[in-house]
């Protein structure tokens, strides 16, 4: 089951794209070449060697759950399903077919029935740590704090290493606008688990939105773990950005094209900065129109670069980019008022 150090959170799961509930929904149809080459064999195979397990074994949860994941990984979650039943049927605190159930309900975005999964593996499996903290997600989403922190506890008085559940209870807290509890909860996660990446960008982000200085060591550390991060970097860089420390912002932006030369945001923030902070017109022109060529649809780089390019005096070239930032966006007001200025620039002129 995906952890939650994944941060596969309730709202990020809800995003699940429609191609994968297809492919969950039509799978079975659509078998696997693999399995029916295999079957088709006359040489023995894994699949065969599982149901012969399951013979000799009817009872035993494992053999069952053994092959739900070798459907599950050749493309046949029905038959996984299925199995998963079976070994709860043979043991109905067999916590891994709780989990791998509810997992694949989520997955196909069934939450009412991963809910009702949800209770039956807390109810007949209460070890599971997992089915805690997933119904903790469930909780918090539904704004149920209350609910959300009993399963938490329970889960660290199963396992009180378990580094997601303090992440959660600090991602509860600074909801709440408590600091303390918040900050001391984030770095109890990352003391119990020094290499949790996750947990040092939220503390991160929750100490930069505190204007805390501290947020840098921890976004150092995220780095540290991680040094081809995208969003570890441009997490720091925008703290620089925000305190005034543009040189580093800008030396970060320029990591992160270095990774990732398409990166339109990081082309964007350097335009951005050498449009408002160093008056570096020419420059600003420059970054912008990397952003737009690797994000067409930009309509604030457009907008941005019309800005840099009317203060160097070419109200043409600036007109033609506030025209194309609202046509992407009609409703863009700055833009809207952009135009209209320089509308009377240029019928101005001498």
């Amino acid at each position: 089951m995906r952890r939650l150090t994944r941060k596969k959170t309730i709202l990020t799961r809800a995003r699940i794209s429609a191609a994968l509930v297809v492919f969950l929904s039509f799978s079975l149809v659509q078998c696997n070449d693999s399995i029916k080459q295999a079957e088709s064999s006359n040489q023995p195979t894994q699949l065969d060697s599982l149901n012969a397990r399951i013979i000799d074994s009817p009872n035993d949860p494992q053999a069952y759950h053994d092959r739900a994941l070798y459907y599950s990984n050749y493309g046949q979650p029905q038959r996984a399903f299925e199995d998963w039943g079976l070994a709860l049927k043979a043991d109905s605190a067999f916590a891994p077919a709780w989990e791998q159930r509810v997992d694949m309900l989520y997955r196909m975005q069934n939450f009412d029935g991963c809910m009702d999964e949800l209770n039956s593996c807390i109810r007949l499996a209460p070890q599971s740590t997992e089915c805690r903290l997933l119904r903790a997600e469930f909780y918090v989403h539904l704004n149920q704090f209350e609910r959300a922190f009993e399963d938490l506890n329970s889960a660290l008085r199963i396992d009180n290493q378990l580094h997601e559940a303090y992440w959660m209870k600090g991602k509860i807290y600074a909801s709440q606008n408590d600091q303390d509890k918040a900050i001391s909860s984030y770095q109890t996660a990352i003391e119990v688990n020094p290499e949790f990446f996750d947990g040092y960008i939220s503390l991160g982000i929750y100490l930069a939105g505190q204007q805390n200085p501290l947020a840098e060591e921890f976004y150092r550390s995220a780095i540290e773990l991680r040094p081809s991060s995208i969003e570890a970097k441009y997490n720091l860089a925008i703290f620089y950005q925000n305190s005034e420390q543009y040189r580093d912002a800008l030396g970060l932006y320029r990591e992160i094209l270095a990774i990732d030369s398409t990166n339109a945001t990081a082309s964007f923030n350097q335009g951005f900065i050498h449009l408002e902070y160093y008056a570096q017109y020419d420059s600003a022109v420059f970054w912008f129109s990397e952003a737009i060529e690797h994000l067409p649809y930009y309509h604030q780089a457009f907008f941005n670069r019309g800005l840099a390019l009317e203060s160097m005096g070419e109200t043409e070239a600036a007109l033609s980019d506030y025209s194309e930032a609202l046509r992407l966006k009609p409703d863009y007001t700055s833009a809207a008022l952009a135009k209209e200025r320089a509308l009377k620039s240029f019928y101005n002129r001498p």
